[in-house]
């Protein structure tokens, strides 16, 4: 099947789908996506991985070849590569600065080391207009643009 830009002759009549890789927006008119025909359409090669982005707190998908992803879920599906052989630095914010950070799960001890936060101090990460509490002992997976914010802890309970 011959898709050009997602068209497809034989698929008239049926509304297109729209996806975004790589900050790029497509239509595809069918319901399912194989990773193949994302990397065709995106450009992306081979060797390069393929993700879905997922919306945090829950981790990325890595996208195989032959996996099939449903475009017709509720919302646009994003997908994004990056090089396989190299660390892509990212900035997250810890308190009031910025740092550089690669991609991929740091643990909270490694971020409150980048950020000069105390060890005693709890850190806390914005998701979705949240504060929640980062256990010292838990990993966080960084995609860029992260918020982190640490205090003293308190030491009532609830």
């Amino acid at each position: 099947m011959e898709h050009k830009n997602g068209a497809n002759e034989a698929q008239k009549g049926r509304p297109s789908l729209e996806l975004i890789i790589n900050s790029e927006k497509f239509e595809w008119n069918e319901q399912y996506i194989s990773g193949s025909e994302v990397r065709k359409l995106g450009k992306i090669p081979k060797e390069d991985k393929l993700f879905l982005d997922i919306e945090r707190p829950w981790e990325d998908e890595i996208i195989d070849d032959e996996t099939k992803v449903d475009l017709a879920r509720p919302g646009i599906e994003q997908f994004f590569s990056h090089k396989h052989e190299g660390l892509r630095l990212v900035e997250i914010h810890i308190n009031t600065k910025s740092y550089p950070i690669s991609r991929g799960k740091h643990t909270v001890v490694e971020i409150k080391k980048l950020g000069g936060v105390p060890a005693a101090h709890e850190l806390e990460e914005l998701i979705n207009g949240k504060l929640v509490s980062l256990a010292d002992d838990s990993s966080v997976l960084i995609k860029g643009c992260e918020k982190f914010f640490s205090h003293v802890r308190d030491g009532s309970s609830a």
